[in-house]
């Protein structure tokens, strides 16, 4: 039987999108680490990614398992991330969380960046997880950015197929890159772009050192993250600027060719990624949208509790798979007996 989704209803204390945003990104609530291992991923081009791979007790090929992807400026430690990796890993889900090139625990071992459009990335975690898990059927979930990278490569595999690719899932994504640069440029949301540049500086600024050869970065002068995509993401990854960029990066245009079940949710008063964006965009039969009058970015903080707390969005996710699979929900122990070691905030 399908799960009953009950409708989000967001806390009286947290009415608008602006709140359910913050709050959900500075007040994280409890998070239950699943314990983990390092995987070291080697790319064709000689970069090398980080992913923390949890393995429920008692877990066999054949079982279900899922890639979970952050989003900009985040990692694989971000909350929302390992909320969801938890709840999945409590099913019995094989939960694997990418940090996107260079984020993370990856700093160091990688000299490219990643951005919006590098669904070739998640391609090659998604490989080395079907060779690990012959036969099991793998989700990819993507947060933000990382929504707009899986989904991506969810309509690039129409084409180039995947093996073990079974559905995906996408919270919150920019499907149109230039609309939502757009947005964070007007001046009530000026803080937010000057947050997100504040903290993409840092990035380059410590990967520049990591690698002096790369030269001193040109980010000096930037005063919104279009102006950092113009002049430091789109030269460094073979664009002309940023709207080619974000032209060949957006999801938005590619749905139609997706061709595997899943599922887009969005609230409507989201402050970085206009609802408006949706609007035109030809969604197919299999990919289900949930566009939610309120939420937030990422926040869903909802009235009252659902699968044992307030976080709408991650229950809400992992319902969605428990019916996709059958999983029971039953809380299983943590992880593998042999490499382990338990996260520690």
């Amino acid at each position: 039987m399908s799960t009953v989704v009950p409708p989000f209803e967001p806390h009286p204390l947290l009415p608008n999108g602006h709140w359910q945003t913050i709050v959900g990104r500075y007040l994280p609530g409890r998070v239950d680490w699943p314990s983990s291992r390092d995987v070291d991923l080697a790319l064709s081009d000689g970069d090398r990614l980080r992913l923390l791979d949890s393995t429920p007790e008692g877990w066999e090929p054949g079982d279900p398992a899922a890639v979970l992807v952050h989003g900009l400026a985040g990692c694989a430690r971000a909350p929302y991330v390992v909320r969801v990796a938890a709840k999945l890993v409590k099913q019995g889900v094989r939960a694997v969380r990418m940090n996107l090139r260079g984020a993370g625990a990856g700093f160091g071992l990688a000299r490219g960046i990643y951005h919006a459009g590098r669904s070739g990335d998640v391609r090659a975690v998604t490989e080395w997880l079907a060779a690990a898990a012959p036969g099991s059927p793998i989700a990819i979930i993507g947060f933000s950015l990382g929504g707009n990278l899986v989904l991506k490569l969810a309509a690039e595999a129409a084409e180039s197929p995947l093996e073990g690719l079974d559905c995906v899932l996408a919270a919150n994504p920019p499907l149109d890159l230039l609309a939502c640069c757009r947005n964070m440029q007007r001046p009530e949301r000026r803080l937010y772009d000057g947050n997100f540049l504040r903290l993409l500086r840092k990035e380059v600024g410590r990967l520049h050192a990591r690698f002096p050869d790369l030269g001193p970065p040109p980010i000096t002068k930037m005063r919104s993250v279009y102006e950092f995509d113009e002049c430091y993401t789109a030269p460094r990854n073979g664009f002309s600027g940023a709207e080619e960029y974000y032209a060949r990066s957006s999801a938005g245009p590619l749905l139609p060719k997706i061709r595997i079940p899943g599922l887009v949710v969005h609230a409507e008063d989201d402050p970085f990624i206009p609802a408006e964006t949706y609007q035109g965009l030809e969604f197919p039969k299999s990919l289900a949208l949930e566009l939610i009058p309120s939420g937030g970015h990422l926040g869903y903080i909802s009235r009252s509790r659902w699968d044992g707390d307030r976080r709408w969005l991650d229950a809400r996710l992992a319902s969605w798979l428990a019916d996709r699979w059958g999983v029971a929900r039953r809380n299983r122990p943590g992880g593998q007996n042999a490499h382990v070691r338990h996260e520690i905030q």
